[in-house]
């Protein structure tokens, strides 16, 4: 699964895997999740959301130790090296998962009691249900280890293979569950545990294996971690820490102040406005062992080229999908909700969505600069930031949530996004990856969002006076968008009009 399309195009064909991953985590959100709300209720969905937040925070703390991995994994040195840090970081990840479940499992009564409030679920089944979550968090938690180690090896699209029937089952294996066993919510957990179990099983199986492939048997060579690796992992776990509460903080305060069934709403809402993080996360996590590998070797000038490509890739899908969203969330909410939500809280939903979608670009347009900082193994900028966007952005959600509810919790996650690309922006222009700023940001971002905008907005106001099907209309704005895009990127480059060659090498 390695070959794709042989060496030259193998970083290609991983982002694509990457892409196909995701694009399958998209599809299911708009599958599955009115098939949750149908067979189990909005309360019951909320509770799915809550395991989606825990899950969300707790793998956090994988940070540090899988993207040191996949930093190990890169560089050239010996397999048994490079498996004696999979299996030192490896013990590490057992003590972290073992001390988490049993967290959880004594804090899920008050969790239940005075955290979560719900109508129509007791608190002892929620207590029950909390337990199964730290079950099924700690387990997907080892898997991202292992899928870190593939990546690293550039086994990327062997990786988003087994990651793409894992997902396929966790969520068609539950519907089936639901249906025809039990439509509760201890199905649902149980089965999300027996996948788990497992996806990391066969995922640590391949990663061995294809450690193996690559020389003679493996051995230990080292007994503890090197002292620059627990200096990055030290580093990454502070960032980890402040990333939690920043990319979290919006659903604990909801999840806290607002009743099971507005959770749901918001719900709903925040995970519309995911999607351009997930269209922009997979090429970041291509591109990141590629910018690692070259700062390793000093190929610096190679390391700036492909900088430029991921960006204008990455910026110009996640602005594209953003524009999209805005115009059309209330058509796309209710195909997908099926008018599930209450006509009290639909507006607020529309609002929420649309201003967490302009904050999740903010976020998605750092991606690339993040991972540039990691490449370098620069991790004292990103635990800067972080700090000072907890300090700010958690009053500020406060306060608009306070204020104006579900709908003002997007004010704040605008706020502190967009202070933290103009920061990321200037440290590693400044100080890593020197180019021409104004350049950078007339070509990777306000043409892209000039041309897209424009074309979506045509075709939306042709759409709304010929009653034209929405979703055509999506289609044909991204194809129209994503094509004028390139044209104008081999046009400025002086490349053929339609050479795709110039982007199909990122390294």
């Amino acid at each position: 699964m390695n070959s794709g399309g042989g060496k030259k195009y193998r970083n290609i064909w991983n982002i694509l895997s990457n892409y196909g991953s995701k694009l399958w985590s998209i599809i299911s959100v708009f599958i599955f999740i009115p098939l949750y709300i149908k067979y189990l209720g909005v309360e019951s969905f909320a509770v799915i959301g809550f395991y989606s937040l825990l899950l969300g925070i707790i793998s956090f703390a994988d940070s540090g130790l899988s993207s040191a991995v996949i930093k190990e994994f890169s560089s050239s040195k010996p397999n048994d090296y490079k498996y004696s840090i999979l299996r030192l970081i490896e013990k590490y990840y057992i003590i972290i998962c073992v001390g988490i479940c049993v967290t959880f499992f004594v804090l899920a009564p008050i969790i239940a009691k005075y955290w979560l409030t719900s109508e129509t679920i007791k608190i002892d089944d929620l207590t029950y249900y909390l337990r199964l979550i730290s079950i099924g968090i700690v387990i997907q938690l080892l898997s991202l280890l292992y899928n870190g180690a593939l990546f690293g090896l550039n086994y990327q699209l062997e990786a988003n293979f087994f990651q793409f029937i894992w997902n396929i089952s966790k969520s068609l294996g539950v519907v089936l569950g639901l249906i025809l066993i039990s439509k509760t919510l201890e199905v649902f957990f149980i089965w999300q545990i027996i996948c788990n179990i497992v996806y990391v099983v066969v995922i640590r199986y391949r990663a061995i294996f294809q450690l193996k492939k690559l020389g003679n048997k493996l051995k230990m060579v080292i007994n503890s971690i090197p002292h620059d690796i627990i200096n990055y992992i030290s580093g990454m776990i502070l960032i980890a820490i402040v990333s939690a509460i920043n990319t979290q903080a919006d659903k604990i305060i909801t999840s806290y102040m607002f009743p099971l069934k507005v959770y749901g709403y918001y719900t709903i809402s925040s995970t519309l406005a995911q999607i351009p993080l997930m269209l922009g996360m997979p090429l970041a996590i291509s591109i990141f062992p590629v910018f690692s590998k070259l700062i390793s070797t000093s190929e610096f000038t190679r390391l700036k080229l492909s900088f430029e490509k991921s960006s204008f890739i990455l910026n110009n899908l996640v602005i594209l999908a953003s524009i999209l969203l805005i115009l059309y969330t209330s058509d796309i909410v209710l195909l997908w909700t099926k008018n599930s939500i209450e006509k009290a809280y639909f507006q607020d939903v529309m609002i929420s969505c649309k201003l967490l979608v302009i904050g999740s670009v903010f976020l998605s347009l750092q991606l690339i600069f993040y991972y540039g900082l990691l490449a370098f193994g620069k991790t004292k900028y990103n635990i800067a930031q972080g700090i000072f966007q907890v300090v700010l952005g958690i009053p500020l959600l406060y306060l608009f949530v306070s204020k104006f509810g579900i709908a003002g919790a997007g004010v704040s996650w605008i706020i502190i996004n967009l202070g933290g690309l103009i920061f990321l922006f200037i440290i590693i222009t400044k100080k890593y990856i020197k180019f021409n700023r104004m350049k950078y940001l007339l070509n990777n971002i306000f043409i892209p969002l000039f041309i897209s905008l424009g074309i979506c907005l045509i075709l939306h106001f042709i759409s709304l006076n010929f009653s034209i099907n929405f979703i055509i209309t999506i289609i044909i704005s991204g194809v129209f968008s994503l094509l004028l895009n390139f044209i104008f990127y081999n046009i400025r480059n002086g490349n053929k009009i339609l050479d795709y060659s110039s982007l199909t090498s990122l390294s």
